[in-house]
C-alpha cells in the first residue's frame, strides 16, 4: 500500500483522495484524509496544539468537499486567537451539545479527528470534568478505540486509577449493550 507519510502537501492528500474515492479505496481515501491534518499541524512543537490544528483542518476540509470551496473555522479561529487551544478544547468538551464539527467528523468516520479525542487522549492537560465529558460523548456516538488514555465517565463503583487503557474500550463496549 501507498505510504502516505510521503506526502508533502495538502493537495498531493487531496489528490490521492480523489483517486481514492474513484476506485472505491475508502481505507486510502481515510488515511489521506488524516494526512492533510497532520500536515496542517506540523509547524507546533506542543502534540496537543498540532492535534488541534489538525482536528481544525479536518472540519475545514469537511467544508470545503461540502462547499465546492476553500471554508475557514472562522468561528473558532477567533476563539483560538482569544482563550487559545487548550480552552478551546476544554470549551468544546464541556458544551452540552456537540459542536457541528464534531458533528461532520463523526458521520463520516473521522472521530479520532474530534477535539474531545484530543481531551481524552491527553487527560494530563485537561480538567478531570472536561476529560470525563469528552470521553462520555465519544462513548455515545460510538467512537472506538476510544483513546488509550481515556478514563470512562460513570466509574464511581470502579477505581479509575486500577483501569488499564484496554481495559477502558472493554467498560465503554459493555456500557452500549
Amino acid at each position: 500500500m501507498f505510504d502516505v507519510n510521503t506526502l508533502k502537501t495538502p493537495t498531493e492528500a487531496r489528490n490521492l483522495m480523489d483517486n481514492a474515492q474513484k476506485i472505491g479505496r475508502h481505507d486510502v481515501y481515510q488515511a489521506a484524509f488524516r494526512r492533510i491534518g497532520q500536515l496542517q499541524g506540523k509547524d507546533h512543537d506542543d502534540p496537543v496544539v498540532r492535534q488541534f490544528w489538525g482536528a481544525v483542518s479536518a472540519v475545514e476540509e469537511v467544508l470545503r468537499q461540502k462547499h465546492k470551496k476553500v471554508v475557514k473555522a472562522n468561528y473558532t479561529r477567533r476563539k483560538v486567537a482569544e482563550v487559545g487551544e487548550i480552552k478551546c478544547l476544554t470549551d468544546w468538551a464541556l458544551k452540552k451539545k456537540e459542536t457541528v464539527g464534531f458533528l461532520m467528523l463523526v458521520d463520516r468516520g473521522l472521530g479520532d479527528q474530534t477535539g474531545e479525542f484530543i481531551v481524552a487522549n491527553h487527560p494530563d492537560r485537561f480538567p478531570p470534568e472536561a476529560v470525563a465529558a469528552a470521553t462520555q460523548r465519544l462513548i455515545e456516538h460510538h467512537v472506538f478505540p476510544l483513546p488509550r488514555n481515556s478514563i470512562p465517565l460513570h466509574s464511581h463503583h470502579i477505581n479509575s486509577a486500577q483501569i488499564i487503557p484496554r481495559q477502558i474500550n472493554e467498560l465503554a463496549a459493555q456500557r452500549l449493550c
